[in-house]
This record gives structure tokens, C-alpha cells and sequence, in this order.
């Protein structure tokens, strides 16, 4: 009798953890297959992890999935059955493709983060207003414009008007090419950023904080383009 609960007790971690890997930890919740017409992307609601391409090679279309993160996660899925499933929803309205992020109730312990998946024409424009996220865009956009209280951007490619307002920011802003029509804004509390355009390209940037680090490789040009307006109270810039 007395080894009997010790023999609950060692086979208990045993199916706890062969109930974790049977779920999976990643569910689509929304699929559109079709986006050759979306000539702009919104994205608003809570925090979310965004990728967006312009590849002309692949199909245009987009896709919303919950993927459980965490330390806690797989204790969740070993009790419940939970495939990270979320309240968002994603639209197309003309030529604009609408993703409003919802995430499950505050009581879902399960630590779900919703991804945000698509590829769209070259030279679509994208707004992206959330609390807090993480995007990577890699393409060639009409203008980024992005708000938030905290947001990690990377981007490759080319767009000629970037305006970032957050309250901290990580942003590394690499453009494939110049064509001496970009505007680049960005107003954060803390900022931490990268800015590349490429050699030898004159730039007119200003950068107004109360503590600052500046590295560039060449004074600012006024009046050239690109043009790089940046204010906050703690900044740290590289631009190339």
C-alpha cells in the first residue's frame, strides 16, 4: 500500500508531459487566400508578432494563428485542451485589408501569441496601431505608419514615408534603395535605431533628446533627401 502513491507520483510527470506533446502548439484561426486587389493594410488591437513580405514570386494572401509561449504553456496544455485560439479578425473592405487583434480572455492562462502572417502588392501602404509588437516587413511599401507604447520593427526594403510614434522603440530601417523622396519620422520616449540608406547617399537628419547618441558616417546635408527627423528623451541612432 505505501508504494502506491509513489507509483502515482512517478507516472503522473510521465503523462503530463505526453499530453503536452500531443496538443500542438499552434492553430491558424483565420486564413485569407486572396489579396492581389489590397492596395493598403490596418492592423490594430492588442499586442501581436506581425510579418509582411511583398514578393511578386509567392501568393498574396494572409493568415492569423495563436502559438502558445511561455514557461506555463505546457502545463496548461497538459490539464485543458487548448489550442490558442483568439477573438481576432481579419477583412477585406476595397482595396484595404483590416486585422483587429483580440486576444483570449485575461483568465486563459495559456500564453498565447498571435501571429500575423501576409504577403501583399508592392507599394501597399501599412498602418500598424497596437499597444506592443513586434513587426518584420520585407519589401517595397508607399508608406509606413506605425503607434504604439512599445514596438520592435525591423524592415528591409523601401518605403517613402516612415512615421513611427511609440513610447519605446526598436527599429532597424534598412533600405534596399534611394530615391531621394524618403521621409523618415519617429518620435519615441526611448529609442533604439538603425538607420541604413547605402554609401555615399547625402542625408538631412536632425536629432532633438535630452541625452542622445549620434553616430553617423558623414555630417547632415540640408535640404537633401532622405530626410530623418527624430525626437525623444533617450536616444540612441546609427545612421548609414
Amino acid at each position: 500500500m505505501n508504494g502506491f502513491p509513489m507509483a502515482i507520483l512517478l507516472v503522473m510527470p510521465v503523462l503530463l508531459a505526453a499530453s503536452a506533446s500531443a496538443l500542438p502548439d499552434k492553430v491558424s484561426t483565420t486564413a485569407i487566400p486572396d489579396l492581389s486587389g489590397v492596395r493598403a493594410v490596418a492592423i490594430s488591437g492588442d499586442a501581436s508578432s506581425i510579418n509582411i513580405t511583398t514578393r511578386s514570386d509567392q501568393p498574396y494572401g494572409a493568415s492569423l494563428s495563436g502559438r502558445r509561449k511561455g514557461w506555463f504553456s505546457s502545463w496548461y496544455s497538459s490539464w485543458y485542451f487548448a489550442d490558442c485560439r483568439d477573438n481576432s479578425n481579419m477583412r477585406v473592405d476595397g482595396t484595404v485589408l483590416h486585422i483587429d487583434i483580440a486576444a483570449s480572455s485575461w483568465l486563459d492562462p495559456s500564453d498565447c501569441v498571435i501571429e500575423v502572417n501576409a504577403n501583399v502588392p508592392a507599394g501597399a501602404a501599412l498602418r500598424i496601431d497596437q499597444s506592443a509588437f513586434t513587426a518584420r516587413l520585407d519589401g517595397h511599401f508607399s508608406d509606413l505608419a506605425i503607434a504604439g507604447k512599445a514596438a520592435d520593427v525591423t524592415f528591409d526594403g523601401h518605403a517613402s514615408g516612415i512615421d513611427i510614434r511609440a513610447d519605446a522603440v526598436r527599429a532597424s530601417l534598412d533600405f534596399d534603395r534611394v530615391e531621394a523622396d524618403e521621409r523618415v519620422s519617429i518620435r519615441a520616449r526611448a529609442l533604439d535605431a538603425y538607420l541604413g540608406f547605402g554609401d555615399s547617399v547625402p542625408i538631412d537628419y536632425r536629432v532633438t533628446a535630452k541625452a542622445s547618441w549620434v553616430d553617423a558616417r558623414q555630417p547632415s546635408v540640408p535640404g537633401a533627401m532622405p530626410r530623418v527627423e527624430i525626437d525623444g528623451d533617450f536616444v540612441r541612432v546609427r545612421i548609414r
